[in-house]
């Protein structure tokens, strides 16, 4: 199978057509480039008994797809959306424990967002499990005083989670406001 790839881009509607003078193949890709080099993954998919080819920039890239389809709950398409964030933007949210990263991602909730975030950290404090779940415990408890309160959880979910600042006891009151005021 195909594992790298010379050519050209060409898009029709949603579809992704890497091409060159010796076969096109169908891929998806959401990267920048429109010609070059491109590493393939093929991916079969069980259910349709199909191969699907994932198209990445780097290495890099392909790699951490790959590591990502290692996590249990974690399919094809949502590796593929993380895989398409810069390295940086991916150490700089093990390194802060950046839960909210994750599930600004289509398709990942708060529990897929704490297992991806353990699995690719590797080595965690227990320290830093324990304020993941406190963290979790509270962003629950908002969403549910709000909701309480008539307000959609569904949209003060998708708000809560723009919330730049760290949630903690001492300033849940400010953060409920903060969301209100965003609603």
């Amino acid at each position: 199978m195909l594992h790298f790839f010379h050519g050209k881009l060409e898009r029709y509607g949603s579809t992704a057509l890497l091409k060159n003078k010796d076969r096109g193949i169908q891929t998806f890709y959401a990267g920048g480039k429109q010609e070059g080099d491109f590493y393939l993954y093929p991916h079969l998919d069980d259910n349709k008994k199909t191969v699907v080819y994932f198209a990445f920039d780097s290495m890099q890239q392909k790699q951490l797809f790959e590591d990502l389809l290692k996590v249990s709950g974690v399919g094809s398409k949502t590796a593929f959306l993380i895989s398409q964030y810069s390295q940086e933007e991916i150490n700089l949210a093990l390194k802060n424990m950046d839960v909210k990263f994750f599930q600004a991602i289509p398709g990942i909730g708060p529990k897929s967002a704490k297992k991806i975030l353990l699995e690719l950290k590797g080595n965690f404090d227990l320290d830093q499990v324990s304020a993941l779940d406190v963290d979790q415990k509270l962003f629950k408890d908002i969403v549910k005083s709000l909701k309480g309160f008539g307000y959609d959880a569904d949209r003060v979910k998708s708000i809560l989670t723009k919330y730049e600042g760290k949630i903690s006891k001492e300033n849940m009151a400010e953060v409920i406001k903060w969301v209100i005021s965003q609603i």
